[in-house]
């Protein structure tokens, strides 16, 4: 291989690093923005989930709250009907 020839390789040989360079970069911009973009899709339906979760929970609560506050009322009807059956058994 003569001088000329081994420069125009080298030549070459860089021209070909430097694009595979700038290729490899392209390419690595271009998926961490598809990452970024699928990490904020992932976070809103995340946080969707959770307001979800949380708005059952909350409908819960307030059912056995309902639930509790009926099944002490039935208890004090009956209490009270107790109460009047029998006249020896105190109020408390």
């Amino acid at each position: 291989m003569t001088p000329k020839e081994r420069r125009a390789y080298a030549a070459g040989y860089r021209l070909a690093l430097r694009r595979a360079r700038r290729e490899l970069a392209e390419m690595t911009q271009c998926l961490d923005d598809e990452l970024c973009r699928i990490d904020g899709e992932q976070r809103a339906a995340r946080e969707q989930i959770v307001q979800r979760v949380d708005d059952e929970i909350a409908g819960l609560t307030d059912e056995m709250q309902g639930m509790r506050n009926e099944y002490r009322r039935l208890r004090a009807i009956e209490h009270a009907i107790a109460v009047e059956r029998d006249l020896n058994t105190f109020l408390n």
